[in-house]
């Protein structure tokens, strides 16, 4: 369940719970039109900060995409770099050793190159990453509130037709 349904459904079940309520507290006082309009008005408030929540809940979705990369993408040109240099270090200590230890280095400077692959592969891919469109998604929650709000409407007619 993404975060925008999560907060819907959140909103929604904040408002059947209110409706229950109000219903069955009928049991220790009188409701009166004033009792429903009130949580009428709460309702409508409640639908207003769920599209708000909604909203805010996709930019900071994209902001985290946005984070994500730039963070991920340094991260891998530091390991890169980091790579670069255990190599030059390595190919300078091979000048200064006998055959067998060449050997090894050799080895070490290999795994590091294949590693530095890997690192770039990943590079790539995260550069490459495209953006995903929230905008279907919004616009779908926007249209479950505004059923919601179409309920409430109705709510608040049947209250003011008595």
């Amino acid at each position: 369940m993404t975060a925008m349904n999560f907060v819907l459904l959140k909103q929604y079940s904040l408002l059947l719970s209110a409706f229950i309520i109000l219903a069955f507290s009928g049991c220790n006082r009188e409701i009166t039109k004033q009792d429903m309009q009130d949580q009428i008005q709460e309702a409508r408030a409640e639908t207003q900060e769920a599209k708000e929540e909604t909203r805010e809940a996709i930019e900071m979705r994209e902001a985290y995409y946005e984070d994500y990369r730039e963070s991920k993408t340094d991260e891998l040109k530091d390991k890169n770099k980091d790579i670069d240099k255990r190599i030059r270090d390595l190919k300078k200590t091979a000048k200064d050793v006998n055959e067998d230890a060449k050997s090894d280095i050799e080895s070490a400077i290999a795994e590091l190159k294949e590693e530095q692959e890997d690192v770039n592969d990943r590079l790539r891919e995260i550069q490459t990453m495209t953006k995903e469109d929230w905008s279907v998604s919004y616009e779908e929650v926007n249209e479950a509130i505004t059923r919601i709000e179409e309920e409430i409407d109705r709510v608040a007619e049947s209250i003011s037709e008595n």
